[in-house]
């Protein structure tokens, strides 16, 4: 995908988000965290829905000031940890909280 796209695609989907819970408490994101958590989020769910032997939608992120919070479900140990192994290597993912389930 070139640049220019994936900055628009970014962008829109920050403006479709915005302004959703970055103002929680003590520990509120700022707008910069905000739109950097949807990036990263975006950049996470290509990755896995790209990736063969993923089942991508099967998998949810949730993303706060870069830990990827991981919920669904994958059909093994070694899919859990291939899906373990490319969140982390996304940039931009300061940490990554596996709440995945195995189902076969």
């Amino acid at each position: 995908m070139q640049p220019f796209v994936k900055s628009l695609l970014i962008i829109a989907l920050a403006l479709a988000t915005a302004c959703t819970g970055y103002q929680e408490g003590s520990s509120a994101r700022t707008p910069g965290e905000y739109i950097d958590d949807v990036a990263i989020q975006g950049q996470v769910k290509t990755v896995l829905m790209r990736e063969p032997g993923v089942d991508g939608l099967s998998i949810n992120t949730e993303v706060r000031q870069g830990v990827v919070t991981l919920y669904g479900h994958v059909t093994s140990e070694a899919q859990r940890q291939q899906v373990l192994a490319l969140v982390r290597a996304t940039s931009g993912v300061k940490g990554v909280d596996d709440r995945l389930v195995i189902v076969q």
